[in-house]
């Protein structure tokens, strides 16, 4: 336990929905919460048939390693309050390098299920 926080549980389903973001990013050369297809990030964990009460998403990219971007979303009001809220239960994260300039696109996936 630390910050008065349990560790969340790992969940396959949001690493799934997690790295085809980060690859869909790197692939398709954006980067947004939502895809190009107009897809939230709510509807892409349910399309992993992840159930929800709460959800969210952190991005990143730029960073030469997960412990950078990491440390950058800690750095970010917003960021740091997804990854440290109290009601999330679960997190999936999916990491991908563009293929050309290696370039990494991180995605975090928080939720708790119903």
């Amino acid at each position: 336990m630390q910050n008065g926080l349990h560790a969340l549980q790992w969940s396959e389903k949001a690493k799934a929905s997690a790295r085809k973001h980060s690859q869909d990013m790197a692939v398709n050369n954006f980067f947004d919460h939502t895809n190009l297809r107009g897809q939230s990030p709510f509807d892409r964990m349910k399309a992993e048939g992840i159930s929800y009460e709460i959800a969210g998403e952190n991005i990143a990219t730029g960073y030469s390693s997960s412990i950078f971007a990491h440390e950058a979303l800690m750095n970010s009001l917003g960021h740091r309050e997804n990854i440290l809220n109290p009601h999330y239960t679960q997190v999936g994260v999916g990491v991908y390098f563009q293929s050309v300039t290696q370039f990494p696109y991180y995605t975090q996936n928080f939720y708790t299920p119903f």
